[in-house]
């Protein structure tokens, strides 16, 4: 099930929890890193997917999926599923007037890893496992690596509400803060 929030300032995201919007493409490859955790905690398993579109400039339309997979270990391990294949179209939610490719291209997927493990080191992550960014999807003239580092950050903050005891914050707030950064 997805909920579309208007962020006001022309910005729109729709977030999907336990569910991608659509199934991912083949991976032509995998970055991935991976974090040890001082005390780590394991969690419950979680899919969240976020599709945002900010005010049209230079940068701004993603589509980025994550899934956690708690696991008993001291370390946290990032992936990301990369796909140069432009072949396959998706429908957007949002009216965007230029066409919207599923996959996760190179440039976007080392922009997403690192903001992930820059993200979760500042904010002192402990939930153990593996996180996966496995679905994805952008344009050629309105993504870039800014806006993919965004919609990464808004992830974490919702996945990491997500798996906390007390998650009291609601999405529109943690995306407004997000962008707001």
């Amino acid at each position: 099930m997805n909920v579309v929030f208007d962020l006001g300032k022309f910005r729109k995201a729709v977030v999907w929890k336990d569910d991608y919007p659509i199934l991912p493409n083949e991976s032509d490859d995998e970055l991935k890193t991976s974090l040890q955790l001082s005390m780590p905690v394991v969690s419950h398993y979680k899919k969240i997917a976020v599709e945002l579109k900010l005010p049209r400039h230079s940068s701004y339309y993603a589509l980025l999926g994550v899934e956690y997979t708690p696991k008993q270990t001291s370390e946290l391990i990032i992936k990301v599923k990369v796909s140069n294949d432009n072949d396959v179209l998706y429908s957007s939610e949002f009216k965007i007037n230029e066409e919207i490719y599923l996959g996760i291209p190179t440039e976007y997927a080392y922009s997403i890893i690192n903001s992930a493990k820059e993200r979760m080191l500042e904010s002192n992550w402990q939930y153990a496992g593996s996180i996966t960014f496995a679905l994805g999807a952008h344009s050629f003239v309105g993504s870039s690596e800014a806006v993919f580092s965004k919609v990464t950050n808004i992830l974490i903050s919702l996945l990491s509400n997500e798996l906390s005891l007390d998650f009291s914050l609601s999405d529109a707030s943690l995306i407004n803060e997000e962008l707001d950064k």
